[in-house]
């Protein structure tokens, strides 16, 4: 798919996945589903057990100080923005059959799974996340996942170190496939500007065995125009000890409720390398979900355009792209 690339070193995991990895992956799906199973037979949003739909819900959500975040929180849920599930006090897990289409590279099929595994039995702060991103926090607040690069799930141990009102401070720990080490700490502050307009930043320093440190910075303002909508500004930047250049990004992006099962959020973003005089992308799409047939089903249809800038001497190639997905989220 030719999208925006960072330029980083060989990856010799890029592009397979060990069939043991594979496998561990399916048996902690299996291991999360199988006390489930006799839940989706249920046709109630909850039940005994505690399970729900990850909807528009928000009984489980955190403390909100203002408006904005209130309505940031049940948006990026009901998206499924991966903030909202590694940050929440429910343990959740989305499973994604999903296809690609690219009008450069034709369509792609795959099956994701991500989410988040409480472990109170162990300790109250210690959790599973099973994540796309390697530990350093790329995919906290992607609002489109052709965007990113394809990744194999992978397996982390999160010790969330202090959580208060306005901050969070956790500590990841994980292996690659290979057994090579990658460990981050994050650190997220939010506080309302008003009582429309609340700003989110956070900060991720990390290591990974064979890519050395690296940090990467977030900031957000959300604005909430209405109850049922929010207009967001988003910013990122990462600088890594192998990467030429630093990578940043920002973007704006409409999000709006429709109805009690259905929503669609608009994006405009622009992503670029420190190292280049040009901006490398220009990206417009939208993504419109649904809710259907259970509270834990969801649709998403994700159309787009984008304008990329290989090199300095290269014009600029328009494309359009659009991915397909069904979505099993559930939480507890």
């Amino acid at each position: 798919m030719k999208t925006c690339r960072p330029r980083r070193a060989s990856n010799p995991e890029a592009g397979s996945t060990p069939s043991a990895l594979l496998s561990v992956h399916l048996l902690l799906a299996i291991a999360l589903l199988a006390p489930v199973a006799p839940v989706l037979a249920q046709d109630d949003a909850e039940d005994d057990d505690g399970f729900f739909g990850l909807g528009w819900l928000d009984t489980t959500q955190s403390y909100s100080s203002s408006k904005a975040d209130a309505l940031a929180q049940q948006l990026d849920r009901f998206f499924g923005v991966e903030r909202s599930d590694l940050e929440a006090a429910y343990s959740s897990l989305r499973l994604i059959p999903e296809i690609r289409w690219h009008e450069n590279d034709g369509f792609e099929g795959r099956l994701r799974l991500r989410g988040r595994l409480h472990l109170p039995r162990i300790d109250e702060r210690l959790s599973l996340v099973f994540s796309e991103d390697q530990g350093e926090g790329t995919s906290y607040y992607d609002q489109n996942s052709l965007f990113r690069e394809t990744h194999s799930t992978r397996v982390n141990m999160e010790v969330n170190l202090q959580n208060k009102e306005r901050y969070r401070f956790d500590f990841r720990v994980g292996l690659r496939s290979s057994l090579k080490l990658r460990t981050s700490v994050r650190f997220r502050y939010e506080a309302p500007l008003t009582t429309s307009v609340a700003n989110r930043l956070s900060q991720t320093v990390y290591f990974i065995d064979g890519k050395g440190l690296g940090s990467f910075t977030q900031y957000q303002v959300d604005h909430s125009l209405s109850d049922v909508s929010l207009l967001r500004w988003s910013n990122e930047y990462r600088r890594e000890e192998k990467l030429d250049g630093d990578e940043w990004s920002t973007s704006f992006t409409y999000q709006k409720r429709h109805s009690n099962t259905t929503g669609s959020s608009y994006f405009l973003r622009i992503a670029s390398n420190t190292d280049y005089n040009y901006v490398e992308l220009y990206q417009v799409g939208l993504r419109w979900r649904g809710n259907i047939a259970r509270p834990w089903l969801f649709w998403e249809l994700s159309p787009g355009y984008q304008w990329e800038k290989t090199s300095a001497t290269a014009s600029r190639d328009g494309s359009l792209f659009t991915s397909l997905s069904l979505e099993m989220a559930i939480g507890r």
